[in-house]
C-alpha cells in the first residue's frame, strides 16, 4: 500500500476545506477500514472526495470510487475533479469524461483513479488497489464487497472508506460493529445529519413529515428497520432461542439455484388453536452449490440433527430442465432420495399475493404474530430485514414485486414457498396488508 505521508492539514488549508471534528476523526484515522455512518445531506460524499484527493497525490497509487450507480458516484468524482484537477490544476497525462463526468484520470505522478458502478460487477475486476471509497455502501449487496471489491485490496494491502447512510441491519451494520472495537483493522463512526454544518434542513419539520423509521434512518443515521422493506420483520419480536421439537412435524423449503440456493427447516405447532411456524435451521448465503450436492447437504443436516422431515417444498420452476444435465432440480432431488412438493395454483404462485400471505403470519392486522425464527438462523434474519422494494428517484416504489438483488431475495423466496405450499392461500383466503 502507498503510505499516506502527505500533510493533509496543509493540503486542506490550501484548497479551502475546513473539516469538522467528525471529519477530522476520519481523515486522521490510520485504520485500514473506516466505516462512516452519516445521515443525509451532511457532507459525507464531500469529505470522502477530500480523502481521495491526497490519496491521488501519492506517486503511483491506484484508487477507485465505487457507488451503486455511476450517477451516485458522480457526487464524489465531481468534487474531486473540481478541486484537484481544475482548481489546483494538478497535471494529468490522461483523462476520460463521459458527458462531462469524470470516469478516469492518470496524474503526472503515475497515480490513477477510476469511477466505478456496483451495478456493473464485471467492471469491478482489475488490478490491485491502494485505496477504495465505496459511497452509499449500505445499498450495495454484500456479495459485491466480498467477491469483487475486497480482493482488489489484497495485493497492495489497500485501505477502504465506507461513507453511507444505513439500510437496516445489513452487512454494513456488521462492519460498523467491528469498527467499535472488535476488529483491530476497523474503525467506525455514527452521527446524525444535524451534527454537520452542511445540513440546512429543518429537523423538526422533517420529524413531523416522515415516519419515525425513515427519519431515524435517513437523518438520524440509526440502524433500524426502514420504510420500503417488504416484511414487518422485527428481531425483537420474531427472533427466539428455538430448538428442534420431536413432537412437532418438520418441513424443509428449498429455493434451488447453483449461484446461491437457500434452505429452511420449519416446524409447525399450535397455540390456543392457532397455527404457529418456527424456522429452526438454514442453509443460506453459500455460493455455487450443485443441485445434487445441495440435496446431500440437506440430508446431512437431517442426520446430524436428528430431524425427521415430513415433507419438502420448493419452487415449481425447479421442475424445468437444466441445459447441462437435461434434468430439472426436482428430478435431481428425487434421484437423491428427496421428493419435493410444489403448488401449481395460480393464486399461490403469484408473488405479491404470496408475500401478503407471509406477512399475515409475521403480523396479522390485529397484531398477532404466528412466525418465529431461531436466533441461529442469522441469514434469514438478515434477509428478512433487508428484503425491500426498488424505489424510483422520487422515493415511490417502481413496482409491486421486491428487488431481486441476488443476495437477500433467495431465502425470502424459499420462505414464501413454505407458506404457500403448507398453508394454501385459497384455503385460508388471501390477506392483503400494507407495506412496512
Amino acid at each position: 500500500m502507498v503510505s499516506l505521508k502527505l500533510n493533509k492539514a496543509k493540503y486542506f488549508q490550501n484548497v479551502g476545506y475546513t473539516p469538522e471534528q467528525v471529519q477530522w476523526a476520519i481523515h486522521n484515522s490510520d485504520y485500514r477500514f473506516r466505516v462512516n455512518i452519516q445521515g443525509r445531506r451532511s457532507g459525507k460524499s464531500y469529505s470522502s472526495a477530500k480523502e481521495a484527493e491526497p490519496a491521488f497525490l501519492m506517486p503511483n497509487s491506484r484508487g477507485w470510487i465505487v457507488a451503486p450507480t455511476y450517477d451516485m458516484g458522480d457526487k464524489i468524482a465531481r468534487e474531486f475533479d473540481a478541486t484537484l484537477l481544475k482548481k489546483v490544476g494538478f497535471p494529468c497525462t490522461a483523462t476520460h469524461y463521459d458527458r462531462g463526468r469524470l470516469r478516469y484520470a492518470k496524474g503526472i505522478n503515475g497515480s490513477e483513479i477510476w469511477v466505478k458502478s456496483a451495478d456493473a460487477p464485471e467492471s469491478l475486476l482489475g488490478e490491485g488497489l491502494d485505496w477504495l471509497i465505496i459511497d452509499e455502501a449500505a445499498t450495495i449487496p454484500k456479495i459485491i464487497w466480498e467477491q469483487y471489491l475486497r480482493p482488489t485490496l489484497s495485493d497492495r494491502n489497500g485501505w477502504a472508506l465506507f461513507p453511507t447512510t444505513p439500510r437496516g441491519y445489513n452487512w454494513i451494520y456488521e462492519l460498523y460493529k467491528m469498527g467499535q472495537g472488535s476488529n483491530p483493522n476497523y474503525e467506525s463512526w455514527q452521527h446524525p445529519s444535524w451534527m454537520s454544518k452542511y445540513f440546512k434542513d429543518d429537523v423538526d419539520a422533517l420529524r413531523d413529515e416522515l415516519s419515525d423509521a425513515t427519519f431515524r434512518q435517513e437523518y438520524g443515521a440509526e440502524f433500524t428497520t426502514y420504510a420500503g422493506k417488504v416484511y414487518p420483520f422485527d428481531r425483537d419480536k420474531h427472533v427466539r432461542v428455538l430448538k428442534y421439537d420431536k413432537r412437532l412435524p418438520t418441513y424443509v423449503s428449498i429455493d434451488f439455484g447453483y449461484r446461491m440456493p437457500s434452505v429452511g427447516w420449519y416446524q409447525v405447532g399450535s397455540v390456543a388453536g392457532r397455527d404457529e411456524v418456527y424456522l429452526i435451521d438454514e442453509i443460506v448465503h453459500q455460493e455455487n452449490i450443485k443441485t445434487a450436492d445441495l440435496a446431500q447437504r440437506i440430508l446431512k443436516v437431517n442426520r446430524d440433527n436428528g430431524y425427521h422431515v415430513h415433507k419438502y417444498y420448493g419452487d415449481p420452476a425447479g421442475a424445468g430442465v437444466q441445459a447441462q444435465s437435461g434434468l430439472g432440480d426436482i428430478e435431481i432431488f428425487r434421484q437423491q432420495g428427496i421428493r419435493v412438493n410444489y403448488t401449481t395454483n395460480k393464486i399461490d404462485r403469484d408473488i405479491t399475493t404470496g408475500i401478503d400471505h407471509v406477512r399475515s403470519f409475521m403480523e396479522s392486522a390485529s397484531g398477532h404474530i404466528a412466525f418465529y425464527v431461531s436466533a441461529k438462523c442469522t441469514g434469514h434474519i438478515e434477509d428478512a430485514e433487508n428484503y425491500r422494494y426498488p424505489e424510483a428517484k422520487d422515493g415511490r416504489p417502481l413496482k409491486e414485486e421486491p428487488l431481486k438483488d441476488g443476495y437477500h431475495d433467495h431465502s425470502c423466496d424459499e420462505m414464501r414457498y413454505f407458506f404457500i405450499n403448507h398453508f394454501p392461500i385459497k384455503k385460508r383466503g388471501a390477506v392483503a396488508l400494507p407495506r412496512y
